[in-house]
């Protein structure tokens, strides 16, 4: 004798969500994908980020979505957009240390290369915002490695004026870089 198959029952609102979003990443996941890989070339850790926020927020949104306004693909591209966007500025805000050069003499992908330029480009502006000593004790601190001591020797100044100098150089330059969404 067969078993008796239990009655339907409504899905819990959890198993519900997960059904619907399994869906929202059926339906639309594979084209995300491919947007996003167009998007982020060789970082599938960002492709990957970008779909499952996408998909989060299209799921924990969709009561948001109307219909008369367009198609649901549509909606989602819309959401995508967005969290590729998001993502692209958290990471200009962050000064990304620039490697070594290979010593088998690599060539840095073309993405990298204009990164790194627009970067520099953005704390050139920033350093041209501070006055002259302070810029002055920041360029002969960090690009020339000069100590405490050989500083207040060159510029003539007691070492305690190059720290204090130093310290709200670098102060300045830090908001400066925050207004330019170098960093945080």
């Amino acid at each position: 004798m067969p078993a008796a198959t239990p009655p339907s029952t409504p899905p819990s609102p959890d198993q519900g969500a997960a059904v619907s979003a399994r869906r929202l990443y059926r339906e639309h996941g594979p084209a995300l994908t491919a947007w996003a890989r167009r998007r982020f070339p060789g970082d599938e850790a960002a492709v990957d980020e970008v779909v499952f926020d996408t998909i989060l927020a299209a799921w924990r949104h969709h009561d948001s979505y109307d219909p008369a306004r367009g198609p649901e693909r549509a909606w989602v591209f819309g959401i995508a957009r967005n969290t590729a966007a998001s993502r692209h500025r958290r990471q200009r805000r962050h000064l990304k240390a620039v490697p070594a050069p290979d010593p088998a003499g690599a060539i840095a992908e073309p993405d990298d290369h204009a990164d790194r330029i627009a970067e520099s480009s953005l704390v050139a502006d920033a350093l041209r915002d501070l006055s002259p000593p302070h810029r002055a004790v920041v360029v002969a601190a960090y690009w020339e490695g000069l100590s405490t001591r050989e500083m207040a020797a060159r510029f003539a100044i007691p070492e305690g004026t190059v720290k204090s100098r130093l310290h709200h150089a670098l102060r300045a330059l830090r908001s400066g870089l925050v207004e330019r969404e170098v960093l945080r």
